[in-house]
């Protein structure tokens, strides 16, 4: 069963609107009914910082990571990337998610922002720039990344 269903253009749940790009929309059903379809499903796999609410903007990371290599990702995002940079100023919660389908990107991390420049503040820059970090990015594949800001 999914703990987020992201519907692109139409559906119920929140809309967030990509902010460089608003005809770009995802309806984000979270604990959606066994029965909801029409579109990708993705389980929760691990979330920090209160994540229990709607924020005005949500910073989306995808990334496609071969199977072989999920163990030695998931750790770095549960030891060390989503404690740093759900502690940056301004950032109140992630949740990392696993997608369902089969398709890619398979997984899927998202951060609630109280405004939309979070991610590009020092802080947050010096997060995501570890040794970890940089031992891990090469085995990123496809990664996507919006900004996107709620609407009503």
């Amino acid at each position: 069963m999914a703990d987020l269903l992201i519907q692109h253009g139409r559906g119920p749940g929140l809309r967030y609107q990509d902010i460089e790009n608003a005809g770009d929309v995802w309806h984000w059903w979270e604990a959606p009914p066994a029965d909801a379809g029409g579109g990708v499903p993705y389980a929760a796999i691990a979330a920090l910082g209160d994540v229990s609410r709607p924020a005005p903007f949500l910073y989306t990371v995808e990334l496609d990571i071969a199977e072989p290599d999920l163990p030695a990702i998931y750790e770095w995002y549960e030891q060390e990337h989503l404690p740093l940079l759900t502690a940056v100023p301004g950032c109140i919660g992630g949740t990392r998610y696993r997608r369902l389908d089969g398709g890619a990107p398979n997984l899927l991390a998202a951060y609630r922002f109280e405004r939309p420049e979070v991610n590009q503040s020092p802080e947050w820059i010096a997060a995501r720039s570890t040794p970890w970090c940089e031992r891990v990015r090469p085995l990123f594949r496809s990664t996507r990344r919006f900004v996107r800001r709620l609407i009503d």
